[in-house]
């Protein structure tokens, strides 16, 4: 476990000392990912398109969508 945290320090490090001229993208991808947009509007869209896929997509969203938006709001200095 202390080497995926290690890891996950030196990419935040990465991203924030190495790519500071995509800080309008960063910031604007984590707004993008918050929780929030997941689920009053991605969710409500995909479900009324297909049932199934909104259900499964949902679950997938909010793993993935806020570990990305933890990263994101880190490489952008933002506190969490």
């Amino acid at each position: 476990m202390d080497f995926l945290h290690w890891n996950g320090i030196l990419m935040i490090q990465h991203l924030q000392k190495d790519y500071w001229a995509y800080h309008d993208f960063l910031n604007f991808m984590s707004n993008v990912g918050d929780s929030h947009y997941i689920f009053s509007v991605y969710f409500p869209l995909w479900f009324q398109l297909n049932q199934t896929v909104g259900t499964k997509m949902i679950i997938w969203i909010v793993v993935i969508g806020d570990w990305f938006n933890l990263i994101f709001k880190c490489a952008c200095g933002r506190s969490i």
